[in-house]
């Protein structure tokens, strides 16, 4: 019998590809640091490494600022025990962008990865009719939200599914709760848009790269113009130019157009200063979508005894052990990596791997008492201690649901915002941002007319 898989997201549609991208000839990408261009991309995560492709492959200037000392944001590849890992994005949909086949023309390897989560409950994985049960409960959770903002008012995703469950409610309700809320978005339900929640429809992530997202990531902006440890610190209107400012650069960059490709709660805290300021319906609309809290946990679990195949993910029934998604024996290797949410999350941010440990050890004896396994060590990311990060995806507060469309608008009449959390539908995922990156890059050139420079 075929092993029953678990949705990814919140329904089962797929979307087909978008167009596929051009590979980007060299001569196209190499330029030396120029003083006036016609486009800057600030943020070299996937959106800004996306958008420096479209204008590169449309032949205009460009330079692509990164405050870090490596592309790719929140796709981050780091060494664990001698091993390559993601504690990043760790895969995308291939039916989303035009990641894959820039890869491909990049010559970067990808594999697919296992449809769905396997579901555990007690040490073992569930039956076939609790799959039925859970995805059953993940639908009715959402047509429970989308039938809360059916009037037009926003609520908490929370109240939405508690006022419309029925008076046995189903035992899948808390994992349901935790799916969606701590572990897909790094926030409790009672903090999250019923209608931004509704209306997220992004397919699950079914590739990765076996050299890791991140190194994917910096393969693909490899040829580009980029000017790594280069962090604004200043935006200012000229008219018909903008001008950029770095630290520790005397002389701003001038450029016809600018994508903002600078994550939402970067740009919220006032990281970078705008003069004249940012629109204040923009600033409020950063504001409604706070960051989540979601942070990863490497750790070497030898001898396979989860009975996983390479690059399983398992969820767990909500119970006495943390909450937590668990991506098994990375590319067939001993190697895990745990995904805690929220208050967990937060925890491990402040402290780092002193509370992560704990952490695992209880997610796995809990989870399953009859593994008999010893962690010693772990690694982890600190998303919300990075402060060209500051947290995980963005997503609204209640009632402040339909803040995205904002994203979609021009900024003092030549900045494109780019990044996870632009999209209206497709938010908080690695395909996401990088179609986000294309389409301010697509805006951008509208301003030179079709030609190239």
């Amino acid at each position: 019998m075929t092993r029953p898989r678990l949705p990814g997201t919140l329904n089962r549609r797929h979307f087909l590809a978008a167009a596929s991208a051009a590979l980007l000839p060299a001569p196209a990408l190499a330029q030396s640091g120029p003083s006036d261009v016609d486009v800057v991309i600030i943020g070299g995560g996937a959106a800004g490494i996306a958008a420096a492709r479209r204008i590169a492959e449309a032949k205009r200037s460009y330079v692509l600022l990164e405050a870090s000392a490596k592309l790719g944001g929140r796709a981050r590849t780091d060494d664990a025990f001698g091993l390559r890992v993601d504690l990043g994005a760790g895969g995308f949909a291939r039916s989303e962008g035009t990641i894959a086949t820039s890869a491909q023309g990049a010559g970067q390897s990808l594999i697919a990865l296992p449809s769905g989560r396997r579901l555990f409950a007690h040490g073992r994985e569930v039956r076939e009719g609790a799959y039925d049960a859970f995805t059953a409960a993940l639908g009715t959770a959402r047509r429970d939200m989308l039938a809360a903002v059916d009037g037009g008012k926003d609520v908490a995703a929370a109240l939405a599914v508690t006022n419309a469950a029925p008076a046995a409610a189903s035992p899948w309700a808390a994992t349901v709760a935790q799916f969606l809320g701590p572990l897909g978005c790094g926030r409790r339900l009672a903090t999250l848009s019923a209608l931004d929640l509704a209306r997220r429809d992004a397919p699950p992530d079914d590739t990765t790269s076996p050299a890791g997202i991140g190194t994917l990531m910096e393969g693909l902006g490899a040829w580009l113009n980029v000017q790594k440890d280069a962090p604004v610190t200043l935006v200012t209107h000229g008219g018909r130019f903008h001008a950029v400012t770095l630290r520790g650069q005397r002389t701003p960059i001038r450029a016809r157009a600018i994508v903002l490709a600078v994550p939402a709660p970067v740009l919220a805290a006032g990281a970078i200063r705008f003069n004249p300021g940012l629109p204040p319906r923009l600033v409020a609309a950063l504001r409604g979508i706070p960051a989540g809290h979601l942070e990863q946990v490497a750790f070497l679990l030898p001898g396979n005894p989860l009975a996983l195949q390479p690059n399983e993910a398992v969820l767990t029934a909500a119970g006495s052990a943390p909450p937590a998604l668990l991506r098994g024996r990375i590319n067939g290797s001993d190697l895990h990596v745990l995904t805690f949410g929220d208050a967990p999350a937060r925890t491990i941010a402040e402290q780092g791997e002193v509370a992560a440990l704990p952490l695992t050890r209880d997610w796995l004896r809990a989870s399953f008492p009859t593994a008999e396994a010893v962690i010693s060590e772990v690694v982890v990311s600190r998303w919300g201690q990075d402060p060209l990060i500051r947290g995980a995806l963005s997503a609204a507060l209640p009632g402040q649901g339909a803040q995205r469309r904002v994203f979609a608008d021009t900024v003092q009449n030549r900045i494109f915002l780019a990044g996870e959390y632009v999209p209206v539908s497709g938010w908080g995922t690695l395909a996401g941002a990088w179609a986000s990156g294309e389409a301010a890059a697509t805006r951008a050139l509208r301003l030179f007319g079709d030609g190239p420079a």
